[in-house]
C-alpha cells in the first residue's frame, strides 16, 4: 500500500479538491451529540465553502494522503511566529477516513506538514485520543498537561487571532493531569473510553483527562523536551512522506554565484561536445538538467537540445534564460525521468551533477539509466556523474549504520548549505551509513518562503566499481569512470583527493 503525501498552499486549493475535503469530512469525522443543536447521530457535515474559508486565513497550507488517487486522509495547518519564541505550528483541521485509522497515516500526515522542524511548539485541538498520539509520534514529544500548562496564555494568543473556534471568551482548563479547551463542540463521545484504553499502556499513560462534549483536548508539544526513540521503519515512512515537501523546498533555491560550481559550464560543454563527439545539428538529452545551463549553451553552439527535470521552477527559469539566448532554442518538459516515455532518440545524453544517486535504492537510480538506454541512438554516448563515496567516507566525521541505530539521524545538525553554496561535502552536516553508502544530512531552506523548511535529505553515493556496475546494468557499455573535480573534468584525480568530489563516466548505447 503506497499512500503519496502532498501539499499545498490553502488558496491554490481547487473547487474539486475541496469538494473531496468535503465529502472526506462529512463522511468520516463524527457524528452530532444529544447535546448539539442536531439531530443526535447525524454526521457532522461541512461544505466546501467553509473548507475554502479556513485555507484562506493566515496563509493555511493543505496536506492531502492519497491512496491510488483517493483522498483517504488531509489536514489544514498554519505556522505562526511568536515574538521571543519562534513559531507555533497548529493543525486546525486533521480528518481520517475510517477504513485508514490506526495504521500510521495521521501520524504521517502530520509529519509531512512539520519534518524535522525546530518550531516552538506543534499541537491540535482534537477530541480524538489516536490524535493526539499521532501528534506525539510525528514530533518525536510527548504531551504533557503541565508543559502546555506553561505556555497556555501564548497558545490562546495565537488561537484567538488565527483560528475561528478560538474566541478570547473561549475556556481553557489546563493542570496536572488535564489538558482541554471548550470548543463547544458537541462531537459524540461514547467511544472515547475504549479509544483512550488502546492508546494506553504502563509506559504512555492517558495523561490529558476525560473529556465532556463540547470540549476537546488541547494537546501540544515543545522543542525543549526530551525525544523520543523511533523505529527504523517509522524514520522512513517519515522521511518518505516528506518528499513532496522535499521538492517544494529545493524549488525555492536560488542558484546563483554562491554555487561555485555554476561557473564551470562553458569548459563543462567544451568538455561534453568532445568525449561526445557532437557536431552542430545533432541532438542531446539532458536528464536533471536544473535551469538549463548545459541546454542553453549546447544550443548556442548549435546543438539539439532537451532538457527535462521535476523542479517546475527550474524548468520555468530555464524557458526564461532560453529565451534571451543567441542560436537555437532548446526545449524543456517537467517530470520525473523514471516514468518518461519519450518517442523521440537522441544523438547523446546527459545526466550530471547527482541525478542519478537522488534515490537511496539502487533500483530507482536502474531506472534512469535504463530510460537513458531507450533515448539514446546506438553507438551515442552518454556522460553521467555521481557523488563520490570515497571521499565522503575518507572525510566523514559521523558514521553509522542506520539498521542498528537509525536515531542517530534525530542528532544530525541542521545547515543552509545545500541552498547557500551546494558544498555538501562537508562533514560537519552529514551522516554516513557505511553499509549502504546513504548520506543523511539535515537542510534549512529560507529562500521563497515566510517559514522555513528544516528537511532530512538523502542521497546515495557512488564508488567507481558500483557505479560501473550499475551502468553496465542498465545496458550501457562503460568506456571509462574517473574521478574528477568541478571545472577540471580532464583530470583524473585518487579517489581521496580533496577535489574528487564527483565520478564522472563515459559510456555508449551499444
Amino acid at each position: 500500500m503506497e499512500i503519496k503525501y502532498t501539499s499545498m498552499p490553502g488558496e491554490l486549493a481547487l473547487p474539486e479538491t475541496l469538494e473531496e475535503c468535503s465529502a472526506l469530512y462529512s463522511e468520516h469525522y463524527g457524528v452530532w451529540s444529544k447535546h448539539s443543536q442536531f439531530t443526535e447521530g447525524a454526521k457532522i457535515k461541512l461544505s466546501p465553502s467553509r473548507i475554502k474559508e479556513w485555507l484562506g486565513s493566515n496563509k493555511a497550507h493543505l496536506y492531502q494522503a492519497r491512496l491510488n488517487g483517493e483522498l483517504i486522509a488531509y489536514a489544514i495547518a498554519i505556522m505562526i511566529k511568536v515574538k521571543k519564541y519562534g513559531v507555533v505550528s497548529w493543525v486546525t483541521q486533521l480528518v481520517v477516513h475510517d477504513s485508514y485509522r490506526n495504521i500510521d497515516v495521521a501520524k504521517t500526515l502530520l509529519f509531512s506538514i512539520w519534518g524535522w522542524s525546530n518550531h516552538f511548539a506543534w499541537g491540535v485541538i482534537t477530541a480524538n485520543p489516536y490524535a493526539v498520539r499521532a501528534l506525539e509520534k510525528a514530533t518525536r514529544r510527548r504531551c504533557t498537561p503541565i508543559r502546555i500548562s506553561k505556555n497556555r496564555s501564548k497558545l490562546h494568543a495565537v488561537g484567538k487571532d488565527n483560528i475561528p473556534y478560538v474566541k478570547e471568551s473561549t475556556v481553557i482548563d489546563v493542570g496536572k493531569d488535564k489538558s482541554q479547551i471548550n470548543t463547544e463542540f458537541f462531537v459524540n463521545h461514547s467511544d472515547l473510553d475504549v479509544m483512550i484504553e488502546n492508546v494506553s499502556t504502563d509506559s504512555t499513560p492517558w495523561v490529558l483527562g476525560r473529556l465532556a462534549e463540547g470540549w476537546e483536548w488541547l494537546a501540544f508539544t515543545f522543542n525543549d523536551q526530551e525525544q523520543l526513540k523511533l523505529t527504523k521503519d517509522e524514520i522512513n515512512k517519515m522521511i518518505d512522506a516528506s518528499e513532496e515537501t522535499n521538492k517544494e523546498a529545493y524549488s525555492r533555491m536560488i542558484l546563483d554565484s554562491n554555487h561555485k560550481w555554476l561557473a564551470h559550464t562553458s569548459k563543462e560543454i567544451d568538455f561534453i561536445t568532445d568525449v561526445c563527439d557532437l557536431k552542430e545539428g545533432q541532438s542531446v538529452l539532458d536528464i536533471g538538467c536544473g535551469i538549463g545551463r548545459h541546454c542553453n549553451e549546447l544550443a548556442n553552439r548549435g546543438i539539439i537540445a532537451k532538457g527535462i527535470d521535476y523542479i517546475h521552477n527550474f524548468i520555468e527559469k530555464a524557458k526564461s534564460i532560453a529565451i534571451k539566448s543567441v542560436g537555437l532554442s532548446p526545449s524543456y518538459m517537467v517530470g520525473d525521468f523514471r516514468e518518461i516515455n519519450l518517442s523521440e532518440k537522441y544523438d547523446a545524453a546527459i545526466c550530471l551533477y547527482d541525478v542519478v544517486g537522488s534515490f537511496i535504492d539502487d533500483s530507482e537510480n536502474l531506472k534512469i539509466l535504463e530510460n537513458i538506454v531507450n533515448c539514446v541512438n546506438s553507438g551515442g554516448k552518454v556522460l553521467l556523474s555521481v557523488m563520490n563515496y570515497e571521499l565522503t567516507a575518507c572525510n566523514a566525521k559521523h558514521t553509522f549504520v542506520f539498521e542498528d541505530d537509525p536515531n542517530r539521524i534525530l542528532e544530525l545538525a541542521s545547515s543552509s548549505v545545500m541552498e547557500e553554496t551546494g558544498n555538501i561535502f562537508d562533514p560537519e552536516y552529514y551522516l554516513v551509513d557505511t553499509s549502504t553508502h546513504v548520506v543523511y544530512r539535515k537542510e534549512l531552506f529560507k529562500n521563497g518562503a515566510n517559514l522555513p523548511a528544516e528537511l532530512i535529505v538523502r542521497d546515495k553515493r557512488y564508488t567507481k566499481k558500483e557505479i560501473t556496475a550499475l551502468c553496465e546494468e542498465s545496458g550501457l557499455t562503460v568506456d571509462w569512470a574517473r574521478y574528477v573535480g568541478a571545472g577540471k573534468w580532464n583530470r583524473s584525480l585518487e579517489a581521496c583527493n580533496k577535489s574528487a568530489k564527483e565520478i564522472l563516466v563515459l559510456c555508449t548505447r551499444p
